[in-house]
């Protein structure tokens, strides 16, 4: 057992390398505002809401395919269900598809790099080319999966 303070407010080190918020109420408790690195971009202006929601899309899709793992949520319940088999089901390639989307139109670096940064924390911050190319990626995602990204009457386009 360690000897260190540990609360629902979080600890010392927790302050010193994160931006925490303490949300009120009956029971207080500490949230850490930057978790990933995209989160840390965000709030340092690097990346707009919506660049930031892509690429919490990408990560949630990589989370369902099972090639990314997010810390467990002891609040939360399973409800009794096992989990499905990744390998079984089609979530990685709903991921692959994300990412070759990405690369079928700015190619394989942009694929590569939005991967890097957004799953593995490979921080960009200091590189503005980088970062401009991290931003093309995301954006791109952005329109074309989460805006819909189909226009719904192309199957007219000829008549």
């Amino acid at each position: 057992m360690s000897d260190k303070l540990h609360t629902d407010l979080g600890t010392s080190e927790i302050y010193k390398r994160h931006s925490v918020m303490v949300e009120g109420g009956k029971v207080p408790r500490a949230k850490v505002l930057d978790q990933t690195l995209i989160d840390r971009y965000l709030m340092d202006g690097l990346l707009t809401l919506q660049e930031h929601q892509a690429g919490e899309y990408i990560m949630n899709q990589a989370v369902v395919a099972g090639i990314y793992t997010k810390p467990l949520r002891f609040e939360a319940s399973t409800g009794g269900k096992r989990k499905e088999d990744p390998m079984a089901s089609d979530h990685l390639m709903r991921f692959s598809r994300t990412m070759k989307l990405i690369s079928n139109r700015y190619g394989h670096y942009v694929k590569y790099l939005v991967e890097e940064v957004v799953l593995h924390g490979w921080d960009i911050s200091s590189d503005p080319e980088k970062l401009k190319v991290l931003k093309e990626g995301l954006s791109w995602v952005a329109e074309r999966r989460m805006a819909g990204g189909r226009n719904p009457v192309r199957h007219l386009r000829g008549k």
